[in-house]
């Protein structure tokens, strides 16, 4: 199986949550002028949000986060490690998932 999946996780203040995810729309549909495959965000039981991106492969996501113009900051938030993961099985279901939130 091909691709690439990224998980981001960040701890942050409630009081910058809605700037975050704002910021957050905007750099993942950056990402996918640059060749990423879209996001999906939420939170998890420890209040963390918790990102999982799809990229076609590894250097695709490099090339592009090498390209891009992260000039506009993120507002106040503290990163914890990505990690990747490699695809064993791909189930998703994107049109259903769409439908669910139109």
């Amino acid at each position: 199986m091909t691709g690439a999946v990224f998980i981001y996780r960040w701890r942050v203040v409630a009081e910058h949550e809605a700037a975050f995810l704002d910021r957050w729309r905007r750099a993942t549909r950056d990402l996918g002028t640059r060749g990423g495959l879209g996001s999906l965000i939420g939170k998890n039981a420890a209040g963390e949000l918790v990102a999982i991106a799809l990229w076609p492969d590894v250097e695709s996501r490099e090339a592009a986060f090498a390209t891009t113009d992260d000039a506009e900051p993120w507002p106040p938030s503290e990163r914890i490690a990505t990690e990747q993961i490699d695809p064993l099985s791909d189930m998703w279901n994107l049109e259903a998932w769409k439908d669910l939130h139109r």
